[in-house]
């Protein structure tokens, strides 16, 4: 059996920045969608961008996948049945980032899952978070979750000042905001390596492009004590060859 898939439409349309959309979501296929999903993945399926059609197909068939991307939800509203993704755009194209520029209130829209929270570890002493702006989602969301007396630091990559975000965090947790377009920044390691050896109780969440994932998973493995199953850390995308 595949993932349960939810016929959604457009209830509203939001820049937070130049470089991220806040897209809302409703329908009565949310009626069922599980609460406390935050920061966990659902995948958005697209409509045919070739086809006369508005709405997305949804269903398990040839080629399926090709309409589908993953994406984080950033807020679930049950009374309302509003579910809030937030869109990186205007610095790259594809499927989803074209859909999201041209969005307007009444699109349609499929959702598949959601998957399983990923930094589920809220109560570790120490929490280290390390993404570009396409985990700035994912990252918010958790940082919302924490606890108040939460220590730690968040790295995250933004092209431009404005993008810089009010999140909602513990006071013992630190923003790093690294304003550059370039998403593979060194920043990232620099950052890491600023935290020395001793990581074995800390949670630590990676979410970037490729490369960066496996640098800053080769630090920890040649430098660091650190907890593998305190670790996540995914390839949100790949730069292209």
């Amino acid at each position: 059996m595949g993932p349960t898939m939810r016929m959604t439409q457009v209830l509203s349309v939001h820049d937070l920045s130049p470089h991220m959309r806040r897209i809302v979501l409703t329908g009565e296929s949310l009626a069922d969608f599980p609460q406390n999903k935050e920061s966990a993945h659902v995948k958005a399926i697209f409509p045919d961008v070739n086809s006369e059609h508005k709405k997305p197909k949804l269903g398990l068939y040839l080629g399926f996948k090709k309409w589908m991307r993953s994406y984080t939800i950033r807020a679930f509203d049950k009374e309302k049945l509003a579910l809030t993704i937030d869109f990186a755009v205007n610095d790259h194209e594809g499927l989803a980032s074209n859909w999201a520029l041209q969005a307007k209130v009444g699109d349609y829209l499929g959702i598949a899952g959601p998957g399983e929270v990923k930094h589920n570890n809220l109560q570790a002493p120490k929490h280290l978070f390390f993404g570009d702006i396409t985990a700035l989602p994912a990252i918010a969301a958790t940082l919302e979750k924490l606890p108040s007396n939460a220590l730690g630091h968040a790295y995250i990559q933004v092209p431009d000042k404005r993008d810089i975000q009010a999140l909602v965090t513990p006071k013992g947790v630190q923003l790093h905001w690294l304003v550059t377009d370039n998403k593979l920044t060194d920043k990232f390691i620099t950052g890491l390596e600023s935290h020395g050896q001793h990581l074995a109780d800390t949670a630590i969440f990676i979410a970037a492009e490729a490369s960066i994932i496996k640098q800053l998973k080769a630090h920890l493995n040649d430098y660091c004590q650190y907890d593998k199953a305190m670790l996540y850390a995914s390839a949100y995308w790949n730069k292209k060859r």
